[in-house]
């Protein structure tokens, strides 16, 4: 089974909420697009991590629809600090089991796969959190064992890159408590998340996270203990192509797409 990993589109139908979103956004977008269809052999699933709009209106989201129409595989959203969640809710629900609570958490199961998507999003703010009630779901979902992989997708990442800058913005609250439900859970289990506009890896609680690079900005690497935010940077773009075979066998390609 193969699975791309995608995030941090920034779609905007009319004018960009960020200075850094390049002014092309949806073209870049329509070139990784063409890359996952014609990729052989064919992809299975899409999991897009957040920000899949810069600002959320409803014209942002029929653009994105319209970009990602010519997928005839699953593509699973969950929001980021750049979406709206009435408006993101409204354009997916026919194609997305959202839960029936004002978070749009969901599970969904695809052959032998599972995946429990977390919603992060906090209004106004650039962080994310986790509440009590979000937790509580994802706990008793840990506790239902699955015989195949599980990865939980979210936007903003609760493990840390090492940028200083991007950690002080990533999963605020829950994230603790979320750590521990991670260590507790005793069989394969992968995290995906964005956010950060860089990709990177990381070993969190025994689980293997990862962020995926980001396509309308990326941002600068600056490992020092009190850096500033590195700002923007041009480097080669890439997604992630996660490869599963069994329940035990996982393989973590990167995928270069010119833009």
């Amino acid at each position: 089974m193969l699975i791309a990993h995608i995030s941090d589109f920034h779609i905007f139908a009319d004018t960009p909420e960020s200075m850094l979103v390049r002014k092309d956004a949806a073209d870049v977008a329509r070139k990784i697009i063409a890359d996952i269809k014609d990729h052989i052999p064919a992809l299975d699933v899409v999991i897009f991590t957040g920000d899949l709009a810069d600002g959320g209106s409803p014209e942002d989201y029929n653009l994105l629809k319209e970009i990602l129409s010519p997928l005839s595989i699953p593509v699973f959203v969950m929001p980021g600090n750049h979406d709206n969640r009435e408006n993101m809710y409204r354009a997916f629900k026919a194609t997305t089991p959202f839960e029936p609570s004002p978070n749009l958490n969901y599970e969904a199961v695809v052959n032998e796969l599972r995946i429990l998507a977390l919603d992060t999003l906090v209004d106004g703010a650039i962080h994310g959190a986790l509440n009590s009630d979000q937790l509580d779901w994802l706990q008793r979902k840990l506790q239902d064992q699955h015989s195949g992989p599980t990865i939980i997708a979210m936007h903003h990442p609760p493990f840390p890159s090492g940028v200083t800058a991007y950690d002080k913005i990533g999963l605020k609250a829950g994230k603790e408590r979320l750590g521990k439900i991670i260590a507790e859970y005793k069989t394969q289990l992968i995290i995906l998340a964005g956010h950060i506009h860089r990709p990177f890896q990381a070993l969190w609680h025994g689980a293997f996270c990862q962020v995926s690079g980001g396509s309308a900005f990326q941002h600068g690497l600056d490992l020092r203990a009190h850096s500033i935010d590195p700002g923007g940077v041009s480097e080669p773009y890439s997604y992630h192509i996660l490869s599963f075979k069994g329940s035990e066998k996982f393989i973590n390609h990167v995928r270069y797409v010119r833009l």
